[in-house]
């Protein structure tokens, strides 16, 4: 995942499917600033970090647990890559990426805000010659 600007009032959330539990939320404030939250844990389910709210990180942050496995590294600059190894509070890996190729686990739940993005009409076929379309 790229850290880019996003439009204001956007956001992307990782949950833990099973629990509904918020593990990381990338987004943007009304004007457009990024703001992230977090609750990360390690992966024997301790918790190594969290954020009380969506806060700003104008430095970047980077989290590391104990025995020094990268858990998140958000990075200063835009255009930057993202890596994460986000786990559940029962130590089991939702998803991971280094930047580049990300893995997804069965138990990831992803959101977007707004929900459902656009809405899109549903095209109509066009009326076959010789097709009565009301028992078709």
């Amino acid at each position: 995942m790229r850290l880019e600007l996003r439009h204001p009032g956007t956001s992307i959330s990782f949950l833990d499917g099973p629990t509904g539990e918020l593990i990381l939320r990338i987004g943007s404030d009304e004007e457009g600033r990024l703001r992230i939250q977090f609750h990360l844990y390690d992966s024997e389910g301790r918790t190594i970090a969290e954020s009380d709210d969506a806060v700003a990180f104008p430095e970047g942050v980077r989290v590391q647990a104990a025995d020094g496995e990268l858990l998140l590294d958000l990075p200063a600059e835009m255009g930057e890559n993202i890596c994460y190894h986000l786990y559940n509070r029962k130590g089991e890996l939702l998803t991971s990426s280094d930047g580049v190729s990300t893995r997804i686990g069965p138990c990831l739940r992803m959101e977007s805000w707004p929900r459902g993005g656009r809405h899109y009409a549903t095209r109509q076929q066009p009326a076959q010659p010789g097709v009565d379309s009301s028992t078709a």
